[in-house]
C-alpha cells in the first residue's frame, strides 16, 4: 500500500520526537543510564527509519483528499 507525502511526513515527525526521546533518556543522569531500554528505543527507531526508506509513497495522492478509510 503506498503512503501520500503527508503521511510520510508524519512517520518522519515521529522519527524526531523518538530521537528526542531516545537523547533524554540516554543523558538522563550524568554518567550512567538504562542499557536496556535505550536499546528498546533506538531498536524502535531504526524499525521506523526502514520502514521510511523502504516504504512506497504515491505523489499522486492529493494532500487535501483524504481516503474513506480514516
Amino acid at each position: 500500500m503506498s503512503h501520500s507525502v503527508e503521511q510520510l511526513y508524519d512517520k518522519i515527525k515521529v522519527l524526531h520526537n523518538k530521537g528526542l526521546l531516545l537523547h533524554r533518556e540516554r543523558y538522563r543522569y550524568t554518567g550512567r543510564y538504562d542499557k536496556s531500554q535505550c536499546q528498546y528505543q533506538l531498536d524502535d527507531i531504526r524499525a521506523l527509519a526502514r520502514e521510511v526508506a523502504n516504504g512506497l509513497v504515491d505523489l499522486d495522492i492529493e494532500f487535501s483528499k483524504k481516503s474513506s478509510k480514516e
